[in-house]
Protein backbone atom coordinates (compact mmCIF):
# COMPACT_ATOMS: atom_id res chain seq x y z
CA UNK A 1 0.00 0.00 0.00
CA UNK A 2 1.44 3.34 -0.97
CA UNK A 3 1.36 6.30 1.41
CA UNK A 4 -1.46 7.97 -0.50
CA UNK A 5 -3.67 4.90 -0.50
CA UNK A 6 -3.08 4.46 3.24
CA UNK A 7 -4.55 7.91 3.82
CA UNK A 8 -7.60 6.99 1.72
CA UNK A 9 -8.04 3.74 3.67
CA UNK A 10 -7.93 5.58 6.99
CA UNK A 11 -10.29 8.31 5.77
CA UNK A 12 -12.84 5.82 4.49
CA UNK A 13 -12.56 3.72 7.66
CA UNK A 14 -13.06 6.79 9.86
CA UNK A 15 -16.07 7.94 7.81
CA UNK A 16 -17.69 4.52 8.01
CA UNK A 17 -17.02 4.09 11.76
CA UNK A 18 -18.79 7.40 12.49
CA UNK A 19 -21.84 6.49 10.39
CA UNK A 20 -25.11 4.97 11.63
CA UNK A 21 -27.96 3.87 9.41
CA UNK A 22 -31.27 5.76 9.80
CA UNK A 23 -32.41 3.19 12.37
CA UNK A 24 -29.44 3.79 14.69
CA UNK A 25 -27.36 0.75 13.78
CA UNK A 26 -23.65 1.26 13.01
CA UNK A 27 -22.95 0.97 9.29
CA UNK A 28 -19.85 -1.12 10.10
CA UNK A 29 -21.97 -3.76 11.83
CA UNK A 30 -21.19 -7.07 10.08
CA UNK A 31 -24.89 -7.60 9.37
CA UNK A 32 -24.84 -4.39 7.25
CA UNK A 33 -21.33 -3.86 5.86
CA UNK A 34 -20.47 -7.00 3.91
CA UNK A 35 -17.28 -5.81 2.24
CA UNK A 36 -15.00 -2.87 1.44
CA UNK A 37 -12.44 -2.61 -1.32
CA UNK A 38 -10.27 0.39 -2.10
CA UNK A 39 -7.93 0.21 -5.06
CA UNK A 40 -4.69 2.15 -5.47
CA UNK A 41 -6.34 4.78 -7.69
CA UNK A 42 -8.86 5.71 -4.97
CA UNK A 43 -11.94 3.83 -6.17
CA UNK A 44 -14.01 2.71 -3.19
CA UNK A 45 -16.40 -0.23 -3.45
CA UNK A 46 -18.79 -1.15 -0.63
CA UNK A 47 -21.08 -4.16 -0.33
CA UNK A 48 -23.99 -3.36 1.94
CA UNK A 49 -27.09 -5.19 3.12
CA UNK A 50 -29.56 -2.56 4.40
CA UNK A 51 -30.98 -3.32 7.85
CA UNK A 52 -34.53 -2.47 6.65
CA UNK A 53 -34.60 -3.37 2.93
CA UNK A 54 -38.00 -1.85 2.19
CA UNK A 55 -37.38 1.47 3.93
CA UNK A 56 -36.91 4.49 1.64
CA UNK A 57 -34.86 6.33 4.26
CA UNK A 58 -32.22 3.59 4.02
CA UNK A 59 -31.99 4.22 0.28
CA UNK A 60 -31.64 7.98 0.81
CA UNK A 61 -29.03 7.43 3.50
CA UNK A 62 -26.89 5.26 1.22
CA UNK A 63 -27.09 7.89 -1.52
CA UNK A 64 -25.86 10.45 1.05
CA UNK A 65 -23.08 8.09 2.20
CA UNK A 66 -21.86 7.64 -1.37
CA UNK A 67 -21.81 11.42 -1.87
CA UNK A 68 -19.92 11.92 1.38
CA UNK A 69 -17.30 9.32 0.49
CA UNK A 70 -16.81 10.80 -3.00
CA UNK A 71 -15.96 14.16 -1.37
CA UNK A 72 -13.15 12.69 0.74
CA UNK A 73 -9.63 13.61 -0.29
CA UNK A 74 -8.07 10.86 -2.37
CA UNK A 75 -11.35 9.14 -3.26
CA UNK A 76 -11.71 9.08 -7.03
CA UNK A 77 -15.09 7.30 -7.14
CA UNK A 78 -17.42 5.28 -4.95
CA UNK A 79 -19.69 2.38 -5.90
CA UNK A 80 -22.14 0.84 -3.43
CA UNK A 81 -23.38 -2.64 -4.25
CA UNK A 82 -26.51 -3.75 -2.40
CA UNK A 83 -26.56 -7.44 -1.52
CA UNK A 84 -28.82 -9.92 0.23
CA UNK A 85 -32.21 -8.30 -0.39
CA UNK A 86 -34.92 -8.68 -3.04
CA UNK A 87 -34.32 -6.53 -6.13
CA UNK A 88 -30.87 -5.50 -4.92
CA UNK A 89 -29.93 -4.57 -8.49
CA UNK A 90 -32.58 -1.82 -8.47
CA UNK A 91 -31.25 -0.44 -5.18
CA UNK A 92 -27.69 -0.53 -6.53
CA UNK A 93 -28.72 1.31 -9.70
CA UNK A 94 -30.63 3.98 -7.77
CA UNK A 95 -27.75 4.65 -5.38
CA UNK A 96 -25.05 4.83 -8.04
CA UNK A 97 -26.84 6.80 -10.78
Amino acid sequence: MSGGSGVVHRTVARTLRKRNDPHGKSIVDPSILKGVEIDNSGIVELWIKPSKPHCPCCLDDLIDLRGLLKKQRGVLACHIEIVGIPQSDRWTAAINE
